[in-house]
């Protein structure tokens, strides 16, 4: 419980001599708490701490207005001095980070904890390259964690170091961090791995390109080497397409040809990659092959299953280099019998309309109609601003339905709905061309906004969005309390939603506070229970939440529901605890982490109530590669073997994996895949659980065979199922969207709401109803009569809580006692032991295996309820075992979805009905759209191009990155489970969405939620800082270095060399802006290379001022067509500037007059 104090007027301890509160603690970021303290006097903190007690002596004031906390209760924290000695004779920059309110510079260098200040040193060499960055103190023990560097004769970072902490350093440099201090640390006895090659490896193209020919990775066996397959790295091959390599495509009026066509040699650049597993003698086979048109555009890609069979997608383009079709493996060499080799197609062919995804465009460039496969034409209407304003499916076009969006003058989603209309998509775009409002302004009456912009009229609004302030119609909930920020100081910030509950149309209010800091201190929420969720949120100084409450309230029962989660962190920000309490029961701590010196979780402790003891302990354990090598615990215990494993994988698939309890792992799978990485066989012992499948070029398995039963075929249409063998009593039948209306295998007759998602599923005996709100979030299931309400991780049976979820598993109400349930998970989610705390003892609840695509296997004990199974997805037993992903429901006993990927177009080489990549023991597919580019990084989600799994994020965004997905759901919950606050969705085309608010790419607003983390958009644009000597008297020449900043904020030096014609010269300091053209985001790697640029000069009495343009030029583009400015930007991955400087001269004033100079640059630039 956490007590709250809110002061209308002052208050004053006149009275009461002592006051002891045992409360929630807030995680205190500073020396160690005091157990029990004592105050005289308030001093204007938001919150007060301590550990057994807080007593307000006679007298203690707190003013009218005030918003004052108080926590008490078990601390993890341990705080130690800071000490800091830097080494005076290196250059560098000092980052200090201060955690602890009161800093100002009369007492900045006092001294202080590490919890209060963090120090981060950069150390550069005399080219401003890095050479170290040390974090002081900034391991879990205190020790400083030290980044090396090092560079080539040619200035290139050819290897890449671990980092390894160093006890007593202070912050120094370390002279001898490559040759002692790194290796020893990876050789000692520690919790992190050992290795005498911690370090990756680059080799090198010998020529200017500096192209990457291998790419190693930490640890003896990824390291190149000259001999053949020695080395199991990355390669990378370069060259041009050869004579009939590549079909030549060309669109046409209603389609494409391509007549037997082929590129010439030589017209396309072509790249080969060969992943880690790679050996000469396999030749083509699993390798991939890119072919480049001199745009950058990719015009083909081709995967290699063996080798002498290749799977082909092909990108064609229209004469204005818009995509408009893609053609998949079906139709291509190796292709489905009937539709390969396809040399011309029209859109009303069965090949098109099966396989095939088509994009028509207006005269803009706009992207107005696009068929996916299976699925019929969906069409898009835009407004004068290029705003989507109108969407239709093929579902909705049979019902006249059509899906609207309306905006604010800042571009802004403020409501969408439903409208009714017979016309066609060029009529709908006819009368928005024609609309001259083209955004709504708010009003006083109705639902806040005129309806002024097209459509004018709508059939029923879904989800409305309220900014800047309190004052909209409806607005039940209130505005902002006191201590909470009002007036112009949210302008610009989410405020409210009403979001319609489908089927009824009732629209649930929520609303949004915030300090002054701009963090949602606050969330008050309708439910669909007739109650009201208000959760209140609590924050340190550096921002972490610290303790949440959730008010519950309901009209079933009319009981109220109080779930009070307190959270630390250590001095670095990592997390170390959660503790609930529900209700006002003792608190209990759900769970304590432990890190091993680098950061990586070695230990969870599950259930404390002392704050010394737990009842579950797993460790966990890492290769050199950051993959999970294991678990370990009484209960259960996984062991992931790669490398070392039956038949070794060095790519990131699992060989084998074994489990049991504690040391004892009786039972094996061992998996083999094919040249594309699906699995081809899940073969165990001791428990028998094996399956064996085959596949089509589009990735839809052919044949199933589990436990060596025999293999059930199955049988398509396109990419729709029909049937299984032996499994299905029916055939499956779809609707236009492509969502199956008849289940096969289990009978169930199925219907769908506009978002795709199963409204009802009936058949003799069964009866299943589920009601959504426009999010598409799940709010009851009715089954038989039987009534299940989920309220953000709060579910009830009937008119009763039956469960509260919790971040480790589900808090069971007994007659109004909670009792925790804990859940052990395997490396993918999985739920595999369950157990609550009996008699002082941990006591099994049910215990599962999986067969690798989900089916589950053994169960005990058997028939106990925990629903929350498969990747940790609730199971629909009603529909045959079938699991809810919140997209789509996936059906484990066939290993396929039932519903067309949301997010098809990015994966075009595989079925739409594909899970996990046909890779189910390696990828996870968290919400029914993707098999897991959203990273997150020190509570900071963030969109890079670059990121396709664990790997690439902690290569491009650090150790401590962690990879979300191409799209995800993000819901701040409590340490029980019970959700703080609205989700946050990140969508795939890098956008954010909550409560129907949209965030689009580069917006400079940014989302932040109850558990303290922030979101950003996909941001396409960086920048660049420096200084730079040039000159030029008709020739010369000259150089610059600075910082260079990427679209995700990471930063790196760079350094330019210049050959300038014009007249003018001086030193300077540079400032610009990059802004990419192709669409891609600026990574700083993109700033290595050829680029070009005119500048021009001012100097004044006070100094020079110039201003530029320029951008990157491709490495075959030389001579005039450098000089040209329509080439900048033209080259892959290109980019423009636009830059400003000022020098203290730029040509020597003679007097106050304006002097004027320019000059055109071509420049080579590194990045380090």
């Amino acid at each position: 419980m956490i007590t709250t104090i809110r002061t209308k007027r002052s208050i004053m301890n006149r009275y009461t001599k002592f006051l002891s509160i045992s409360l929630a603690l807030v995680a205190q970021l500073g020396t160690a708490r005091a157990q029990n303290l004592v105050l005289n006097t308030y001093l204007g903190q938001p919150t007060i701490t301590a550990g057994k007690s807080v007593t307000l002596t006679d007298g203690f004031y707190a003013p009218a207005g005030s918003t004052l906390r108080i926590f008490t209760g078990t601390s993890y924290v341990n705080c130690f001095p800071l000490s800091a000695a830097l080494s005076a004779n290196q250059n560098y920059i000092m980052s200090r980070v201060f955690k602890t309110a009161g800093v100002n510079s009369g007492n900045i260098d006092n001294a202080r904890s590490a919890c209060e200040e963090m120090r981060t040193i950069a150390y550069f060499d005399g080219l401003g390259r890095p050479l170290q960055t040390v974090s002081v103190q900034a391991s879990p023990t205190g020790k400083d964690i030290i980044q090396p560097m090092a560079y080539d004769a040619l200035g290139r970072e050819r290897f890449k170091y671990l980092p390894y902490s160093e006890v007593g350093n202070n912050g120094a440099y370390r002279a001898d961090a490559l040759s002692i201090g790194q290796p020893a640390f990876y050789t000692s006895t520690g919790d992190v791995v050992k290795t005498p090659k911690p370090f990756s490896e680059t080799v090198f193209e010998a020529s200017p390109l500096n192209r990457v020919l291998q790419q190693g990775a930490p640890g003896i066996i990824w390291q190149p080497s000259i001999g053949v397959d020695t080395g199991h790295v990355v390669r990378t091959d370069y060259g041009t397409n050869a004579t009939g390599e590549v079909r030549l495509w060309t669109v046409g009026t209603n389609g494409a040809s391509s007549l037997n066509a082929f590129y010439q040699p030589g017209k396309l650049y072509k790249t080969v990659i060969k992943d880690e597993n790679w050996k000469t003698a396999y030749g083509k086979a699993g390798t991939t092959e890119e072919f480049k048109d001199f745009e950058g555009r990719v015009v083909l890609k081709r995967t290699w299953e063996t080798g002498t069979k290749s799977l082909s997608t092909y990108y064609v383009y229209d004469d204005y280099g818009n995509l408009s079709y893609v053609l998949p493996p079906a139709v291509n060499e190796n292709g489905i019998a009937g539709y390969a080799n396809l040399a011309s197609f029209i859109e009303t062919d069965e090949a098109f309309l099966r396989y095939i995804y088509g994009y028509h465009y207006d005269s803009r460039k706009r992207l107005i109609e696009k068929k996916i496969p299976g699925k019929g034409w969906e069409y898009m209407v835009y407004n004068k601003l290029d705003q989507v304003v109108l969407t239709q499916d093929a579902n909705q076009q049979t019902k006249g339905q059509w899906l609207f969006t309306k905006y604010d003058a800042l571009g802004r989603t403020v409501y969408s709905g439903i409208y009714n209309s017979p016309d066609g998509r060029a009529a709908q775009q006819a009368k928005a061309d024609i609309q001259t409002v083209l955004w709504e302004q708010r009003s006083t009456d109705g639902i806040g906004y005129s309806s002024s912009a097209f459509p004018q009229t709508a059939t029923s609004n879904q989800t409305i969005s309220y900014y800047d302030d309190y004052a909209f119609p409806g607005n039940t909930l209130g505005g902002a309390a006191a201590g909470q920020m009002d007036g112009a100081r949210i302008k610009g910030l989410p405020t409210g939603t009403k979001i319609t509950t489908l089927g009824t149309g009732t629209m649930l209010l929520t609303t949004f506070y915030y300090d002054e800091e701009g963090r949602t201190v606050q969330t008050r929420a309708e439910n669909h229970l007739g109650g009201r969720d208000i959760t209140d949120n609590t924050y340190n100084f550096a921002g972490e939440l610290t303790a949440s409450l959730r008010t519950h309230t309901q009209t079933l029962n009319g009981a109220e529901t109080k779930i009070a989660n307190r959270y630390e962190y250590d001095h670095a920000g990592r997390k170390l605890a959660t503790m609930e309490s529900i209700n006002g029961q003792d608190e209990v701590t759900l769970s304590k982490l432990d890190y091993n010196e680098l950061g990586q979780l070695k230990g969870k402790n599950l259930h404390g109530t002392d704050g010394t003891t737990f009842m579950q302990n797993t460790g966990f354990a890492y290769n050199e590669r950051g993959w999970m090598k294991g678990s370990t615990s009484k209960e259960f215990s996984m062991e992931l073997r790669y490398a070392n494993g039956t038949l070794p994988q060095y790519n990131g698939n699992i060989a084998d994996q074994k489990w049991g309890v504690g040391a004892i792992m009786p039972n094996t799978y061992t998996y083999t895949y094919d040249g594309l990485n699906r699995l081809k066989k899940g073969i165990s012992t001791g428990i028998v659980m094996s399956e064996e499948l085959t596949y089509d070029v589009m990735g839809n398995i052919n044949t199933l065979n589990r436990d060596n039963t025999g293999a059930n075929q199955y049988s398509y249409t396109g990419n729709r199922l029909n049937s299984v063998a032996g499994v299905t009593a029916q055939n499956y039948q779809y609707d236009a969207n492509g969502n199956a209306t008849l289940d096969g295998r289990n009978g169930m007759a199925l219907t769908y709401n506009y978002l795709n998602l199963p409204v009802t599923a009936n058949k003799a005996g069964v009866s299943v109803a589920y009601t959504y709100d426009a999010s598409g979030k799940k709010l009851t299931k009715k089954c038989n009569g039987a009534i299940r309400q989920y309220v953000d991780g709060i579910e009830y049976n009937g008119n009763t809580i039956d469960i509260i979820h919790t971040e480790e598993g589900v808090a069971q109400n007994n007659s109004g006692n909670y009792s925790y349930h804990y859940n052990l998970t395997d490396h993918l989610g999985n739920v595999r032991y369950t157990f609550d705390i009996y008699n002082g003892a941990v006591r099994r609840l049910q215990a599962d295996d999986y067969y690798a695509f989900g089916k589950r296997g053994s169960v005990s004990p058997v028939g106990l309820d925990n629903k929350y199974l498969y990747n940790g997805k609730e199971v629909q037993d009603e529909l045959g075992e079938q699991y809810d992903y919140g997209a789509r429901f996936y059906d484990p006993i066939i290993g396929r979805w039932n519903v067309a990927d949301p997010l098809a177009e990015k994966m075009r080489r595989h079925s739409p009905y594909n899970y996990g990549f046909n890779n189910p023991i390696r990828f996870v597919d968290p919400d029914g759209m993707e098999g897991t580019d959203w990273v997150k990084k020190n509570d900071k989600y963030i969109w890079d191009d670059r990121v396709v799994d664990q790997k690439t994020a902690k290569e491009f965004q650090g150790d401590k990155a962690q990879y979300v997905g191409k799209s995800a759901e993000i819901t701040p919950k409590k340490a029980d489970g019970t959700v703080m606050g609205e989700s946050i969705n990140l969508n795939i085309d890098g956008t954010l969405t909550r409560d129907g608010i949209t965030l689009e790419n580069n917006s400079t607003e940014v989302f932040t939620n109850e558990a303290g983390s922030t979101f950003i958009p996909r941001q396409t644009d960086g920048s660049f800082y420096g200084l730079s000597v040039n000159g030029a008297l008709v020739g010369g020449f000259g150089f610059g270095f600075g910082v260079v900043n990427d679209a995700t904020k990471n930063s790196t030096p760079y350094f330019t060399f210049n050959g300038n014609i014009g007249f003018g010269g001086g030193i300077g300091v540079d400032i610009g802006a990059i802004k990419p053209t192709g669409g891609n985001q600026f990574a700083v790697d993109d700033f290595a290379g050829n680029g070009g640029a005119y500048n021009v000069g001012f100097n004044t009495p006070i100094g020079g001022v110039g201003v530029g343009t320029g951008g990157s030029l491709d490495s075959h583009t030389g001579g005039l067509k450098a000089m040209n400015p329509n080439n900048f930007g033209k080259n892959q991955r290109g980019y423009t500037t636009g830059q400003g400087g000022f020098s203290p001269s730029f040509i020597a004033p003679k007097g106050p007059e304006l002097q004027v100079g320019g000059m055109y640059s071509i420049s080579k630039t590194w990045v380090y």
